[in-house]
């Protein structure tokens, strides 16, 4: 039976008296613009999909953190698509075969049937626009409510603030945290967990005793929907059920179609456009960016109410991958400083602060740019989370024998219209939100809801120095508030030396940022020599004056030949071909030291890499490993150059749970990588013009799937991306694409040097390859 939604709500405990939040039957008509064609109308895809055509699927203009899950090496992931049938037509002219989702009439009819009526629209009576100004009116000594702009057609973007005394009290005057939501219309769940998260808090003031000091303590903001003109839009029709943009309306012919509207979590400025993957410069796209940042009005009404308000932290609720997002979103596995403390907060994979949802650095599997969390960070200095709430797929199986089930489901968006479901999801999240609030008033010392710490200290460890008499560069994350932070070591158990902490200022594509309350802090321990073991940790005083130290490691200073180049022999088996890289360096008068990862494990960026100024990572037929790649990346952002060789150089790496060519895209130059067989010789172009050399099997390592590069640079030109320049740089015999490129810091070649058979064109392709990267 169908149940009205006044006696849901009250019977939930979300409404109070005085306050009528029945819901409206529909939203207001979008003034000024027509529905869309049938042949423009969003539908739902489903793919199975290869690591390889993840790109095709966000040139799309597909959200990756909607892909649900890393493709695994090897094998296919499900993923769920948002595509008109142009765009699907178009992805299976590419290979990327998709099935439309269907739910049969009689299902349809079944779910309507068993929907208790929860749902509202924005706009109109009895709708979340009216029940948040009657909130306000309902409870004048805890709440204000304001317009902090205005959308795209002209409605007011309502916030609410609840605090003790708010009408009297100055914005911004207390801690304060932001609960918004609804940034993306189809997502449904969201405003229902800010509404049922407002009126918790109302409700339970003067009875819960936390709940009472957090609102006597803390300014707590509510913007239900950050997109009412969108929310509005999938209300009004069902075909507009999934829409997930702004209501631009981008070409001016007063039709909202497949062309229209701004994904407003890709419209901020903060690393807006940073590249093609993380939002998408096509109108078409789902994270269309927009032709500026900050160009919509809805975007700037958030960011000027952070401004004005200076939130201490906040919690930006999405749906639906069930992911508790933070830090970095722009760079895959980026990690930062204030890492340590969001961490705390949301836990672990195996202790989440919301039970179901997988907490992560935002950038784990997939970027993001442009994006809400990111800006509110660097440039507005917010703590931002970001759940992705529960799919229509879990929540529908949650409960058996119910309505609901996932096969069901029309759209992972489509959370099902039911109390009892919806009230759960709320309270599930109830926890996380309290923690967060709790925290602003002591914004670097967590109230963690899982009962992790955010230690003062975190070292940056290493066991093995190649400094060999040089200083050694050491790192610890530590507390901004902490005084007198100072490295403390001692050499072969002697006398203990100190040395104060400098923050590091970041090198040149990341760090420095992401700092709020943590931040990365450095020193040099001196006079070690080779055979030395040097313990380190760190010290300071709180600030109450209380010493604190960290956890103390201990490294050795490796014996090592006198070089500046160090080879790095990544083959996956103990290294068989470094000898012919030292040779044909030694032959371009110079020495180089070797490491060995099957024998050592990936080198430190620091404790290895830092002693070097040049890097030459060769893989021989295996791929490159994805420690490796990172410590590599950390060299480069500090101002290393790097030789990269190998048939699977160039390509995709597991990092961590995905696998990725992030690093050969945005670093190498790489933007696609292909095998190719049948290569007999290699002709050099661009920066290595002159170089050429016969190509053949090394020992054990027969030449059958050289690399052959897409040049990032044709793909993202390089007056609108300076930072990705790069350039072909020689070609196979073939004839098939590029077999190198260059960049600025690093060349790559889609072959071992030890499969150029000729000792002297190996050693004349090398010396290219370094003065290239000195020019």
């Amino acid at each position: 039976m169908r149940r009205g939604a006044r006696s849901i709500l009250a019977a939930g405990g979300l409404l109070l008296s005085g306050i009528t939040a029945a819901p409206g039957a529909s939203a207001e008509t979008a003034a000024g613009n027509s529905p869309a064609s049938a042949a423009d109308t969003l539908k739902v895809f489903d793919a199975e999909v290869t690591a390889e055509q993840v790109p095709l699927l966000l040139a799309a203009g597909q959200d990756a953190h909607e892909l649900g899950e890393s493709v695994p090496p090897g094998g296919r992931a499900k993923v769920q698509l948002f595509l008109t049938d142009d765009q699907a037509r178009d992805l299976g002219t590419k290979g990327v075969e998709v099935t439309e989702r269907t739910v049969s009439p009689q299902a349809e009819s079944r779910l309507k049937a068993a929907g208790d009526g929860v749902y509202r629209p924005y706009s109109g009576p009895g709708n979340l626009q009216e029940e948040i100004r009657e909130t306000a009116a309902a409870h004048p000594g805890l709440t204000k409510v304001v317009s902090i702009g205005r959308t795209v057609q002209g409605k007011d973007i309502l916030a609410l603030k609840l605090t003790k005394g708010a009408a009297r009290s100055k914005d911004g005057a207390r801690p304060s945290v932001l609960y918004m939501s609804n940034q993306h219309a189809r997502e449904w769940i969201t405003p229902e967990m800010t509404r049922r998260l407002m009126h918790h808090y109302l409700d339970n003031y003067g009875k819960d005793r936390r709940i009472t000091k957090i609102v006597d303590s803390t300014e707590l903001w509510f913007v239900l929907s950050a997109n009412p003109d969108g929310y509005d839009w999938t209300h009004a029709a069902d075909a507009n059920r999934l829409w997930r943009k702004n209501l631009r309306d981008v070409n001016g012919d007063g039709v909202i179609s497949r062309g229209d509207g701004i994904d407003l979590n890709r419209n901020f400025t903060y690393k807006w456009g940073y590249d093609n993957e993380g939002s998408s410069p096509q109108s078409t796209g789902e994270t269309y960016r927009g032709a500026s940042p900050g160009s919509e009005p809805e975007t700037r009404a958030i960011d000027s109410l952070q401004k004005r308000i200076g939130f201490d932290y906040g919690i930006n609720y999405h749906s639906a991958a069930e992911l508790l997002l933070y830090g970095v979103g722009w760079q895959v596995a980026t990690p930062t400083p204030d890492d340590v403390l969001y961490r705390s907060l949301a836990g672990t994979p195996e202790n989440s602060a919301v039970p179901g949802y997988y907490p992560q650095v935002s950038s784990e599997l997939y970027t993001t740019n442009g994006e809400a969390d990111g800006h509110g960070a660097n440039v507005n200095g917010i703590m931002m989370f970001t759940p992705e709430m529960t799919t229509c797929e879990t929540v529908s199986d949650s409960i058996p024998d119910d309505a609901w089930e996932a096969d069901d489901c029309r759209s992972g968006f489509n959370f099902p219209d039911d109390e009892k479901l919806i009230q759960a999801e709320f309270a599930k999240n109830i926890p996380f939100a309290l923690s967060v609030a709790e925290t602003a008033s002591h914004p670097d010392q967590p109230s963690s809801p899982v009962g992790l710490s955010a230690p003062d200290f975190t070292p940056d460890t290493f066991t093995t120095s190649y400094g060999r008499g040089a200083d050694q560069e050491v790192a610890v994350t530590a507390r901004k508030s902490v005084r007198d932070k100072e490295l403390n070591y001692r050499i072969n158990g002697g006398r203990t030396h100190d040395e104060k902490l400098r923050a590091w200022k970041g090198g040149e594509t990341y760090g420095g940022e992401d700092n709020l309350h943590f931040d990365e802090y450095r020193a040099e321990v001196e006079d070690a020599d080779a055979g030395d073991r040097v313990e380190v940790w760190f010290t300071g005083r709180t600030k109450s004056g209380k010493r604190t130290t960290s956890d103390r490691f201990t490294y050795t200073v490796a014996e090592r030949p006198r070089a500046d180049t160090l080879v790095v022999a990544e083959e996956g088996a103990p290294a068989q071909y470094a000898q012919a890289y030292v040779d044909a360096l030694r032959a371009n008068g110079l020495n180089a030291a070797v490491w060995d990862v099957a024998e050592q494990g990936a080198p430190h960026h620091l404790g290895v890499l830092s002693h070097f100024s040049t890097v030459v990572h060769h893989t021989g037929a295996a791929a490159p490993g994805g420690d490796t790649q990172l410590a590599v990346r950390d060299f480069l952002n500090e101002g290393g150059k790097l030789i990269e060789a190998g048939e699977q150089a160039g390509g995709n790496a597991q990092v961590g749970r995905t696998r990725t060519n992030d690093f050969s895209q945005y670093y190498l130059g790489a933007y696609g990588r292909t095998s190719t067989a049948g290569a007999t010789a290699f002709t050099g172009a661009g920066a290595l013009l002159g170089t050429s050399g016969p190509l053949g099997a090394a020992p054990g390592n027969p030449l059958d799937q050289a690399g052959t590069y897409t040049v990032t640079s044709s793909v993202l030109a390089p007056d609108l991306f300076p930072h990705f320049a790069g350039a072909a740089a020689g070609t196979y015999d073939t004839g098939t694409g590029a077999a190198a490129v260059t960049t600025k810091d690093t060349v790559l070649l889609g072959f071992g040097l030890e499969q150029i058979t000729d000792a002297e064109r190996r050693a004349a392709l090398l010396g290219k390859a370094l003065r290239a990267l000195r020019d």
